[in-house]
């Protein structure tokens, strides 16, 4: 089964998604699905933010990218109406522990320290 809209539409029917109005935990691809962003490579996929994903100058300057007020089809990479609020989104721990892996490593000066001494 494909994670597309029309897919997840059906699923969240069948299971009255709108009765029981659930937290959802899910990968970043079916998170934007459900969202109705668009799925493939855009500017704006963050759907939380109006984070500019092409402005790497940016990325580790600015702290406070503006916080996404709407969800409107057609506008900044918005594909369809949302099938889920926002708020009712869990994000997934495994690709936050990494994110948060990664960006140590990154602020990690490996010219000072003596790697050795750990192994």
């Amino acid at each position: 089964m494909k994670e597309t809209y029309e897919t997840l539409q059906d699923m969240l029917s069948s299971i009255e998604y709108s009765k029981h109005s659930w937290h959802i935990c899910a990968d970043f691809k079916v998170i934007v699905v459900l969202v109705g962003l668009q799925a493939d490579y855009t500017k704006f996929c963050c759907f939380l933010f109006q984070w500019d994903s092409k402005d790497g100058k940016k990325h580790c300057i600015k702290k406070l990218w503006p916080k996404r007020q709407f969800l409107i089809p057609g506008v900044k990479n918005e594909e369809n109406e949302p099938l889920i609020a926002s708020e009712k989104i869990l994000l997934p721990p495994l690709h936050i522990k990494l994110g948060l892996m990664k960006n140590f490593v990154k602020a990690m000066n490996c010219g000072e320290i003596d790697f050795s001494t750990y192994v």
